[in-house]
């Protein structure tokens, strides 16, 4: 016969399931949410991924350990950085004029011929 404890989980073994198993389907399921609502490009994607990340890891660390406020925590957290400053596409970026580096017109002379 084997004896099963009756107590809880200890807090140590929670917070490493929740961080080993409920905040990546937290994250997961907050960045499938975030592209149903509207289509992205792929750097946009990856842009939220590290910010839902980093959020959704923070309220973990502050001892939040249910999955939807987690998601719902994470999606109001990209909404603010949205509505704040946007989340550029990196196709966006490099199609604006003056945003791509131009290199000095090689006139013959190699850079050791300069004074």
């Amino acid at each position: 016969m084997t004896l099963v404890s009756r107590r809880p989980p200890a807090p140590q073994v929670e917070t490493e399931a929740v961080e080993l198993v409920v905040a990546p389907a937290a994250i997961a399921r907050a960045l499938q949410l975030y592209e149903q609502l509207q289509p992205h490009d792929t750097s946009v994607i990856l842009q939220a991924r590290k910010i839902l990340t980093q959020h959704i890891f923070g309220m973990v660390d502050q001892g939040e350990l249910d999955e939807q406020k987690l998601i719902a925590g994470g999606l109001a957290h990209l909404k603010a950085i949205e509505c704040d400053r946007g989340i550029k596409s990196a196709h966006e970026a490099s199609k604006k004029p003056g945003k791509t580096r131009r290199h000095p017109r090689f006139n013959g002379m190699r850079s050791k011929d300069h004074p």
